[in-house]
């Protein structure tokens, strides 16, 4: 008999600043993959980015639909630092280190905040919120 599949809800939010922030649609690309295998996770389609000219808005937003799951980033390029707020939406018991780590990895993390969210039950739950 197959098991049956138990999703664990869990959302992360990172709002923080790159100190060498993708300028490419493959580079978002590049790290949403790599992002989904170090939190175990199966990418259903994507992932998808493009580059955006507007005045005030310049920069990457990239996003990935994952099996039950998502994740998506957003980056602000025009300033320095630049900008970026990032979730990961995962039914996968991944930790906020393993994705902070990744996003320092390929982006260099200067700063920033981020809350961990168990949505599990009918009211959210708060599993940790902190600063990088």
């Amino acid at each position: 008999m197959k098991e049956v599949f138990v999703p664990n809800h869990r959302h992360l939010l990172v709002r923080g600043y790159f100190g060498k922030p993708p300028k490419t649609e493959d580079r978002v690309n590049f790290f949403l993959t790599d992002l989904v295998r170090k939190v175990r996770m199966k990418i259903l389609a994507g992932p998808s980015s493009i580059y955006v000219n507007d005045p005030g808005n310049e920069g990457v937003t990239g996003t990935v639909t994952l099996t039950t799951s998502h994740a998506a980033i957003h980056i602000w390029d025009a300033n320095f630092p630049a900008m970026f707020q990032f979730d990961l939406y995962s039914c996968s018991n991944f930790t906020t280190e393993e994705v902070l780590d990744c996003l320092d990895e390929h982006f260099e993390l200067k700063y920033g905040n981020y809350v961990f969210i168990d949505r599990n039950k009918d009211e959210f739950f708060e599993i940790k919120k902190g600063t990088i």
